[in-house]
């Protein structure tokens, strides 16, 4: 009996090892970032269960066709009957945040107010009509939604990409004169990680929380595990693992060492408000209807209403905060636990 783990970054493996270890858990890893084959009609092990935690921010990684190749994978496994861990229904909501939004909404559950704009032809070029076409586009959707003429006051609105995480081209405006210098600075300078990978760029209503905070719901087996609030001080890259803090921590702002290792904190179930206990009963039907049983999911409370704004299908979880909260590590654990289960009933 073992557990497969799909995923093409192995910096975010250490803590799924050692939980798995000391449950004494047989794993095995397929690194998708390499080269590999798969013969359709060899039977893959039975006595497992492949557990799928591609990221779709692996492009960034010069891994760019990683997800493509899960794809394929994850299919090889369903021709066989192989228990999948987040199978392609997973992978299609990861990929496309457009999607996310869609079911979202399909199952009332509120999302920020956002438009998207498509281009079939890679903007970071240098034809001059290919830039101007796009910018301009971007400024007119972004005037229709978020500017109003009666009051000619604008809501502040973000950029982000569809296919992303990482927080990538996640940017912050108060007016279209603003997005359009940020484009035209990111296009006239090649900056890759400002392009989104799909060609899809989302324009999204600014939610803004009072206590200046996110919250990130962990679910395993559909079911609520603990929800973990984050201070948005530190800027939109939200990644929740603890090797993604060590790469960004030149960039944080400029607060006490307390607040920074303190960014990332797991809250306590009776700290939950009425809105909030509403919307994790909510998301765990959400998650049991599409067969997604592993997930990080973000909302922002506005004072009034909760808006959800990210389903990760491929999730980490921040040890550091685990350790202050629980006294160990605890979300790798819980989730080797589910796996044990799992192949016990298989």
């Amino acid at each position: 009996m073992t557990v497969y783990i799909i995923h093409e970054n192995d910096v975010w493996l250490p803590p799924f090892r050692k939980a798995f270890e000391k449950l004494q858990l047989p794993f095995i890893e397929w690194n998708l970032s390499g080269t590999h084959t798969y013969s359709l009609n060899k039977p893959p092990d039975d006595d497992a269960i492949y557990f799928n935690r591609i990221s779709p921010s692996s492009h960034t990684r010069n891994h760019r066709f990683s997800c493509e190749i899960t794809g394929q994978v994850l299919d090889y496994l369903s021709l066989h009957s192989c228990r999948i861990i987040n199978d392609q229904r997973a992978l299609t909501l990861e990929l496309s945040k457009v999607k996310q939004y869609v079911e979202l909404t399909k199952s009332h559950i509120r999302v920020p107010h956002t438009a998207f704009i498509a281009s079939a032809t890679s903007i970071n070029q240098q034809e001059s009509k290919i830039k101007e076409n796009f910018i301009e586009t971007l400024k007119k959707t972004a005037r229709e939604i978020f500017f109003n003429e009666t009051t000619q006051i604008w809501t502040p609105f973000i950029s982000k990409h569809n296919r992303a995480g990482k927080g990538l081209g996640v940017h912050l405006f108060i007016d279209d004169k603003q997005l359009e210098k940020q484009f035209e600075n990111s296009i006239n300078n090649n900056i890759d990680d400002e392009f989104s990978v799909d060609g899809i760029y989302l324009l999204q209503e600014y939610i803004k929380s009072p206590q200046q905070v996110i919250n990130r719901a962990e679910f395993i087996g559909y079911k609520l595990m603990y929800v973990i609030e984050v201070d948005t001080r530190q800027g939109f890259q939200l990644c929740p693992s603890d090797a993604c803090r060590k790469t960004l921590d030149d960039k944080l702002v400029k607060q006490s060492t307390d607040e920074i290792k303190h960014g990332f904190n797991v809250r306590s179930n009776d700290s939950f408000t009425d809105n909030e206990k509403k919307i994790i009963k909510q998301l765990e039907i959400f998650l049991q209807e599409r067969q997604i049983e592993v997930a990080g999911i973000e909302w922002v409370d506005d004072g009034t209403n909760i808006y959800v704004y990210d389903v990760n299908c491929n999730t980490n979880y921040n040890v550091a905060a685990e350790t202050r909260f629980f006294g160990d590590m605890y979300g790798t654990i819980k989730l080797g636990e589910y796996f044990q289960k799992q192949l016990r009933k298989d």
